[in-house]
């Protein structure tokens, strides 16, 4: 069968060799044009991109899907099968009608975390797990039938980076599992449960702001969750901190009479303990801006800081 691939960021990569791995032939890869990236803001072209040239296939970089030439060129490839990963865009009705098999590699459980932030969503809510689903393109986003799913459990210490890269991983498996449905012709799919559908929204910058008012769990799955981009931060006068690694303290609560984002112990081993709404928060690293990594004991002992005083 002849199949086009969409993707455009680190964790299309494993679908794409599962893909080229198939034994179907890949006819064409679809990605995003080049951004604009660095200090010197160069143009500069998707990991999928480059990947596809490694691999000799023709690549595409279509600015708008919905122009008639970009449909008449895809068209014109007879395509049996659309893989889509991490592409960024929504493919429109005039495109979803050329293949008999529309397969999109969704990063979570659906119907929960539909949307732009699903890899994020489960570390945020503090789930246990998650997965990936293989589904139906449907014109509602994240809302086609689902034909695979499998789980995967989220250890406590994982940060979205690290799960991106192991459900990236299991994409690649999840998605050499639905080819071989197609070649046996018993694909098939199953409408998803609205009633339990959930929207993990595009993230931006200042979701990363963290408030000592909240519980030190709820700072400390947004750390993770949040990591690498947009990350986490607070400021202390004006000064922009990133929170690099925190954990709440074991068996510390905060005592309601002292103001959250008070400094209750500076440990010269490297940690310092801070109050929250709901037990305590231990941090480990922080990223002043404009300066290095550094651990949480170097930045309250620069800036003078000891215990009994507020870091807000």
């Amino acid at each position: 069968m002849k199949l086009v691939f969409f993707g455009s960021s680190d964790f299309s990569l494993k679908s794409l060799d599962a893909c080229l791995a198939s034994g179907h032939e890949t006819v064409l890869v679809v990605t995003t044009p080049p951004q604009k990236k660095g200090r010197g803001l160069h143009l500069e072209p998707t990991v999928v991109r480059v990947a596809a040239e490694k691999h000799g296939r023709p690549v595409e970089e279509f600015p708008e899907l919905c122009d008639p030439e970009v449909v008449r060129k895809i068209r014109e490839l007879a395509p049996d099968i659309f893989v889509v990963a991490s592409y960024g865009k929504i493919l429109p009705k005039s495109l979803l009608e050329i293949p008999k098999y529309r397969l999109n590699v969704h990063p979570s459980l659906i119907p929960r975390y539909r949307g732009a932030a699903p890899i994020h969503g489960p570390i945020l809510n503090g789930d246990l797990e998650t997965g990936v689903s293989i589904i139906d393109i449907a014109e509602k986003m994240d809302a086609g039938d689902i034909f695979y799913q499998t789980r995967y459990p989220i250890h406590p210490a994982m940060n979205a980076a690290e799960l991106s890269h192991e459900l990236a991983s299991l994409s690649a498996q999840a998605l050499q599992a639905v080819f071989r449905m197609i070649e046996q012709r018993s694909l098939a799919g199953v409408p998803q449960d609205e009633s339990q559908a959930t929207i993990a929204r595009k993230l931006v910058k200042n979701d990363g702001l963290v408030s000592f008012r909240d519980s030190a769990e709820m700072i400390s799955r947004k750390i993770r969750g949040l990591a690498p981009w947009p990350g986490c931060y607070f400021f202390f006068k004006q000064e922009r901190v990133m929170l690099l690694s925190a954990v709440p303290a074991v068996g510390v609560t905060s005592d309601p009479w002292v103001p959250p984002g008070t400094l209750l112990e500076v440990d010269p081993g490297g940690s310092v303990l801070v109050s929250t709404a709901e037990k305590a928060l231990r941090i480990f690293r922080v990223k002043p801006e404009g300066k290095n990594v550094m651990s949480a004991f170097d930045f309250v002992n620069g800036r003078r800081l000891s215990a009994g005083q507020v870091i807000l």
